[in-house]
């Protein structure tokens, strides 16, 4: 059993880096018995068709940060300094390490996600061929599906490149880690639009272990238990894609967010306020998305921000 790793400042109440990656001096204040998970990393690209403060599609995924994530393995370093091109290097096999890859998870469609729905009616077809657009496709965790594959054969790509697909299992044919292809984003300055580490409220005695094992169980379970499907209806209460699964996840585990403490994510607030109007319709959905607004409301209760810019 491990223990949480440096966290005593946070415990006990003293003063500790918020955002090294912000161009301003800012500390937090937090009081003690609420722990930082500073080992996970909460991840948001959120969707913007224009400006700075996203992107298009833009992402949700989440991050556990391991020791042994830098470490790739001999025969894999020689394929990539010779620009092997992803199906080569698979074909290698040998996968002992993570290889570069983060271990992370995030929801995707295994294509294009773009449903077009003929009209059928005898009487308009011929000026309304079209009944229906919807954005919705099959979903897959991690975007790992044939079609993605695919896609990635015949390209060079490493843990810092972008890609189609990711692994969502463990120990696969190119890391020891399940990995969202959207992992290389740290790597790239200014892709992250907004980043965090959940926290664990007081008399929370999970290990690092027991978190683990719960994300690892939610992501693994999404598909049977939450949607076989990806879909996006502007935050509307029926979409299930990487925003979904993100808040899902974290109400689930019980990780509480200093970003939806503070009324940030407007992808969050949206979409629960559309998850409150139709409860009935999304029972489990409205339970678990109170217990992430709760508990992350409580974090702010217990922290204030001090920022020098």
């Amino acid at each position: 059993m491990s223990d949480w790793g440096d966290l005593g400042t946070a415990i006990m109440g003293n003063t500790v880096p918020y955002d090294p990656n912000n161009p301003c001096t800012s500390y937090k204040y937090v009081k003690a018995g609420y722990r930082e998970l500073d080992w996970i990393r909460i991840c948001r690209i959120p969707l913007a068709f224009f400006g700075k403060n996203g992107a298009f599609p833009g992402h949700y995924w989440i991050e556990i940060i391991h020791d042994n994530e830098d470490i790739i393995d001999k025969h894999i370093k020689v394929a990539r300094e010779e620009y092997k091109t992803e199906a080569e290097i698979i074909s290698l096999g040998n996968v002992k390490s993570a290889n570069g890859f983060r271990e992370s998870y995030g929801w995707y469609p295994v294509d294009f996600p773009v449903t077009i729905t003929p009209n059928e009616d005898p009487k308009t077809t011929a000026n309304v061929p079209i009944k229906l657009i919807e954005f919705k496709e099959a979903g897959t965790l991690n975007g790992d599906s044939t079609v993605r594959r695919k896609k990635d054969e015949s390209e060079f790509l490493i843990h810092i490149t972008p890609r189609e697909a990711g692994r969502k299992t463990m120990n696969n044919n190119l890391s020891i880690y399940a990995f969202d292809p959207h992992q290389c984003s740290r790597f790239h300055k200014g892709e992250i639009k907004m980043m965090s580490h959940p926290y664990l409220l007081p008399n929370d005695n999970r290990t690092k272990e027991d978190i683990i094992k719960e994300i690892r169980e939610f992501a693994n379970s999404f598909y049977d238990e939450y949607s076989k499907e990806w879909s996006w209806y502007n935050d509307g209460y029926n979409e299930v894609n990487c925003h979904t699964f993100l808040f899902l996840l974290l109400g689930h585990v019980g990780l509480a967010d200093p970003i939806i403490a503070e009324d940030k994510d407007e992808h969050f607030r949206k979409y629960f306020e559309n998850i409150k109007k139709r409860k009935k319709e999304k029972p489990i959905y409205f339970q678990v998305l109170t217990k992430l607004e709760d508990i992350s409301k409580k974090i702010k209760e217990n922290y204030e921000y001090k920022v020098t810019c």
